[in-house]
């Protein structure tokens, strides 16, 4: 155990940090998407709320949403040396959109 935890810090380690950047993205996207889901199950339960997403109802939009994830950090990852304050903007970008669609789901559950 201990063996495989110093190897996962040698490969996410290296000396321009953009690895440990990409994985602190996917924990805190996870966490959002997981938050953003929980929070809208929770909302769509009243039949007033219209506005959210329908397909949050379906059974294969959680893996989907997960799935992304996992697909944005490893397209992250490929880019190019000289793009990479453009990825971690983005990156930094996605993770301001998903804390503000959380608290508008969030509106929608308080106001139910």
């Amino acid at each position: 155990m201990v063996n495989l935890l110093y190897e996962l810090k040698l490969a996410i380690g290296g000396n321009s940090g953009y690895k440990r950047f990409i994985l602190l993205f996917g924990i805190l996207f996870s966490i959002l998407q997981i938050s953003d889901l929980t929070i809208t199950h929770y909302a769509l339960t009243n039949p007033e709320n219209r506005e959210l997403n329908p397909l949050y109802n379906e059974e294969w939009f959680v893996p989907f949403k997960l799935t992304m994830v996992f697909l944005i950090m490893t397209v992250m990852y490929r880019i190019p040396t000289p793009n990479r304050r453009i990825a971690k903007t983005a990156m930094l970008g996605m993770i301001y959109m998903y804390v503000f669609i959380n608290m508008n789901n969030l509106y929608f559950l308080l106001n139910s």
